[in-house]
């Protein structure tokens, strides 16, 4: 996997970062910049994850193959105040591998589980670079099987439920689907398949 460069551009300024907030994941920040001689930002948002290991990443995505069908969790998400179907997803822990990280958060969110090889890289993304000063390693776990039955135990999850390919398609072709995460990990591994 290619590293990405984290140079700044020559007319690009950081002038100052001042901490708006924290709390036990994220800090929040207000950055002071400048590209130029145009624009100026003094209080440029910025949420910062506080865990960050190689490459700005600081979470992971799974998508669990089960046979021939896909794993989803229907998560209310209160920002946007409806539910969405998405793949397990979580923080990374600086005391883990990141393979260590993906079947931790598949376990936990759904109670399946996969053999660490049968867990294939799906590359990354920056799920908001316009915000978040972060990446989410992307996976898929082939041949998942129950451990346990699935219980929620996160704010929002509702279930988990198996969908077939054609299920998939049209979800995220009616915007059912809308995270991203979900679709560019379900895309990447239709194309790896």
């Amino acid at each position: 996997m290619k590293k990405q460069k984290s140079e700044l551009p020559p007319d690009f300024i950081i002038h100052q970062r001042r901490t708006v907030c924290e709390n036990s994941k994220f800090n929040v920040y207000f950055d002071h910049v400048e590209s130029g001689s145009v624009f100026e930002i003094r209080d440029f948002l910025v949420v910062s994850p506080k865990v960050k290991l190689d490459n700005l990443v600081t979470g992971c995505a799974v998508l669990p193959v089960v046979g021939d069908q896909f794993a989803l969790l229907k998560i209310f998400r209160h920002p946007v105040r409806e539910y969405s179907w998405e793949i397990p997803r979580g923080f990374v822990e600086s005391v883990e591998s990141m393979n260590a990280s993906a079947l931790r958060e598949l376990k936990e969110e759904t109670g399946l589980v996969c053999d660490e090889k049968k867990l294939i890289p799906m590359g990354q993304i920056t799920p908001e670079a316009g915000i978040l000063e972060a990446r989410i390693q992307l996976f898929a776990a082939l041949d998942c099987y129950e451990d346990r039955p699935f219980q929620p135990n996160e704010m929002g999850h509702r279930e988990m439920k198996l969908f077939s390919k054609t299920e998939i398609e049209e979800m995220a072709q009616n915007s059912i689907i809308q995270d991203p995460a979900t679709l560019i990990t379900y895309y990447r591994y239709l194309q790896n398949k």
